[in-house]
């Protein structure tokens, strides 16, 4: 089963630093997963899945390996078939034309880049009771997201959750903070 959240978060400066960085090297994660994948797939090569974990381990040394593995899953969801533009075939088309200057190209490559390298993806797995690097953690009662972001440093950030979501996230944290499995 998948439970996914989306919801915004208040950052601190240095904990936005982090956060943008650790996205960024993921999002080149995938992006390289994705070409690999595309070459092997062409030589017919075996055993994707090692040489792939093996050479962006290589590449980004310092990012965890759950979130490598996380981007090899998320490359292998995009067609191998045809050529795929990470961040919106649209918006790239719109950068490439010369009519765009100033604030308004500045407004486009913006938008461009966020879905490229603004989200961060992590999954988990039943054998480490959920996700080891995004767990949501109640601080003084307070409802935070703790982000590993290597080395064994973390970021706790506080969700700003809409009311439906709340209810979502506090009827899973009930049996994890009670020693239970999740439903």
């Amino acid at each position: 089963m998948f439970v996914s959240l989306q919801f915004k978060l208040e950052l601190k400066k240095e904990d936005k630093e982090k956060l943008t960085k650790l996205m960024r090297k993921q999002s080149s994660a995938i992006r390289v997963a994705y070409n690999m994948l595309r070459e092997l797939e062409k030589g017919k090569a075996k055993n994707h899945h090692a040489q792939i974990y093996y050479r962006l381990r290589q590449l980004f040394p310092e990012l965890p390996t759950k979130y490598i593995d996380s981007a090899m899953d998320k490359a292998k969801q995009y067609p191998t078939d045809k050529s795929v533009v990470f961040g919106g075939k649209r918006l790239f088309e719109k950068l490439c034309k010369n009519h765009l200057t100033g604030k308004a190209r500045e407004i486009v490559k913006k938008q461009w880049k966020e879905p490229r390298q603004g989200t961060l993806i992590s999954i988990g797995s039943k054998a480490d009771k959920g996700n080891r690097l995004t767990r949501f953690e109640s601080i003084n009662g307070q409802l935070y997201l703790r982000i590993t972001t290597g080395n064994r440093e973390f970021i706790p950030l506080k969700p700003v959750l809409v009311e439906g979501v709340w209810d979502r996230v506090r009827s899973r944290l009930v049996p994890l903070e009670a020693g239970g499995a999740s439903r």
